[in-house]
């Protein structure tokens, strides 16, 4: 067995109560899933859009972008904010709001994306590695490719702590 395969059968838990979503100090697996059925991110143009974003956020420094991972219907992310960006929920907000509005262009009625995510703070036990790993497996577990580099909607930003 892989190490990111034993990451699957995790179950997903809800924010945790007043923890410090700012803390620069950690990674956070995240989850955000699509609001429509019909896996948006099919549109090639809407996805390399919503791949761009995220690189700008990344660049303008609001978050170290470890590893991601856009599927027809959700983005898997692992990151971290930076020292001025506010809490990881306030970047992911904003990222929302304007990819959806990237979404309207395309033809998108409504909302884009589901109105929270789930997340996975990763501890200093924890291989983040693996949890990379497991993130670009996505695809593959999906059955979309054979193997993670085949999947042009995925990648390796900044280098794991």
């Amino acid at each position: 067995m892989r190490k990111w395969e034993s990451l699957s059968r995790r179950k997903k838990t809800p924010r945790l109560k007043d923890f410090d979503y700012s803390n620069h100090d950690y990674v956070y697996f995240v989850t955000v899933c699509a609001m429509h059925l019909l896996e948006p991110f099919q549109n090639q143009i809407l996805a390399h859009k919503v791949i761009d974003s995220l690189i700008f956020i990344r660049e303008a420094k609001r978050i170290r972008l470890y590893c991601y991972c856009l599927m027809p219907d959700h983005l898997h992310l692992a990151l971290s904010p930076s020292f001025s960006s506010g809490s990881i929920s306030d970047v992911l907000q904003e990222f929302k709001s304007y990819t959806t509005r990237l979404g309207w262009e395309q033809g998108i009625k409504g909302k884009l994306w589901q109105r929270s995510f789930f997340d996975h703070i990763a501890r200093k036990e924890e291989d983040l590695a693996a949890i990379c790993e497991y993130i670009l497996a996505n695809p593959v577990r999906r059955g979309l490719v054979e193997d993670p580099k085949e999947w042009p909607y995925s990648g390796m930003l900044d280098q794991l702590p």
